[in-house]
């Protein structure tokens, strides 16, 4: 039986990448994608969804419109990243825009309705939408199959006060869950079965562009060739943030990891099970979450936490997914992988990790 997955999107760079992994699986059933703001405005994150799909001409794959605004918070966004319109300033849009309604929370309720306890839920952008559909249904994260969430600092360490400390996050911290901490929050107090594979983890893996560039040259794909497009001035941000010896141009692949966390847990090389608990830094006022010790008759809920993945492993995925022949689609044969490489040619991870 197909996996049944709904994506939630901010669609920028990274997200454009983890919809391709999914979308040119064709042992995964994309039941609905949700936008919400974050990487960009969330009517432009939609839109971005929309030229994804299109593009990878999985036309079937409906996206609806969710949350543009923080629940309390005033609306940021990572357009310095990005670009303002998510896809580095290209200005690429689909032929048909995403419409403001029906909203995609209902919808999410609707469908796990119809398909309770089987639906793995990928949260790749602030949390928002989960926790205006949790104030709807409170039980929703038990009804999911699963939820992973690109988010949190990470497991923080024994009695410590300032996970964002860590050299990981000198340059950037968490916004996916800074951007809503209310919704990170409503999320973070409910049980299930759900996993957080936040920027402690995401941000050792830093790639070469040229890995994209290569197989774009080599076959040709219009999804290699769009994520070479839209990864320029994200490249260069990712490069200028972390220096590279030669001046190597690297970019981050940030939410392909918490795709291959949920189709490929052999990747995972490392977690642990932890409540998370809210942290502010008292000069910026930012507040984070961060898995903790479980204290004494600790009654939080416990999530899981990754702290290390198989990286290489997740670049053969992401090699095997854009090398895979178009069409993709759930009807086309699981086994059509030809032109497929397992070998890269690509400047290995380690030597890209950031200091």
């Amino acid at each position: 039986m197909k996996r049944k997955v709904v994506v939630d999107t901010d669609t920028g760079v990274d997200d454009a990448l983890a919809l391709m992994l999914l979308a040119s699986d064709p042992e995964v059933e994309i039941l609905a994608v949700l936008s919400v703001f974050g990487n960009c405005h969330g009517d432009r994150a939609a839109d971005n969804a929309r030229y994804v799909l299109d593009t990878c001409g999985r036309q079937d794959v409906p996206v609806y419109r969710g949350s543009d605004v923080p629940l309390k918070q005033e609306l940021k966004l990572s357009s310095g990243v990005h670009g303002d319109d998510g896809f580095g300033n290209t200005g690429l849009r689909p032929a048909t825009s995403v419409p403001a309604e029906p909203n995609g929370i209902p919808i999410l309720l609707d469908l796990v309705d119809a398909h309770d306890g089987e639906i793995d839920y990928l949260a790749l952008g602030p949390q928002t939408n989960l926790a205006k559909a949790l104030r709807i249904e409170p039980r929703l994260l038990e009804r999911l199959k699963s939820t992973t969430i690109v988010g949190t600092l990470g497991p923080a360490l024994y009695n410590d006060t300032e996970p964002w400390a860590d050299r990981r996050f000198r340059v950037s911290r968490d916004p996916n869950v800074s951007f809503d901490i209310d919704a990170a929050q409503e999320v973070a107090s409910h049980e299930g079965d759900v996993t957080w594979c936040g920027p402690y983890v995401t941000r050792q893996a830093l790639v070469p562009e040229d890995f994209f560039l290569e197989i774009a040259r080599s076959t040709g794909s219009a999804p290699a060739e769009l994520i070479t497009e839209i990864s320029r001035d994200y490249a260069g941000f990712y490069s200028r943030s972390y220096g590279r010896p030669a001046h190597a141009r690297v970019m981050g692949i940030n939410d392909s990891l918490a795709v291959a966390t949920l189709l490929r847990p052999d990747l995972v090389a490392g977690s642990v099970q932890r409540p998370l608990q809210t942290f502010e830094d008292p000069e910026t006022g930012e507040r984070f979450l961060a898995g903790v010790h479980p204290v004494k008759g600790e009654t939080r809920p416990v999530h899981r936490v990754i702290f290390d993945m198989d990286f290489n492993g997740v670049l053969d995925m992401i090699e095997e997914a854009l090398r895979r022949p178009l069409p993709w689609g759930p009807d086309v044969p699981a086994d059509s992988t030809a032109g497929a490489s397992t070998t890269r040619n690509a400047t290995s991870l380690e030597s890209a990790a950031p200091a």
